[in-house]
């Protein structure tokens, strides 16, 4: 889904691909062999961690449990490293 703040929008979804990425290897784990385990699609995870669309919130709960870890775990990381005072918003519009 594109909208007018799908610039700033990338770099959540690219915070979102490097934090699944880095809890998957630390768990020493394939995007294979974990789709694998899980029964689920193998591009599910690929789309996420290549940041090639925004996430739907049902893929996060969906990742988060393939991770062991909570939505608001990843959510946190992901404000954890965006830049100081990044908003999606502009306040000129």
């Amino acid at each position: 889904m594109q909208h007018k703040y799908s610039d700033k929008a990338y770099i959540i979804t690219q915070l979102l691909g490097e934090i699944v990425r880095e809890k998957r290897k630390a768990i020493g784990k394939s995007q294979r062999l974990l789709a694998d385990e899980y029964g689920v699609e193998k591009s599910l995870l690929n789309r996420i961690e290549n940041a090639t669309n925004e996430t739907k919130l049902i893929s996060l709960f969906t990742i988060s449990e393939l991770l062991n870890t909570k939505p608001s775990e990843i959510v946190k990381e992901i404000e954890n490293r965006l830049p100081a005072e990044f908003s999606l918003l502009d306040k000129n519009e």
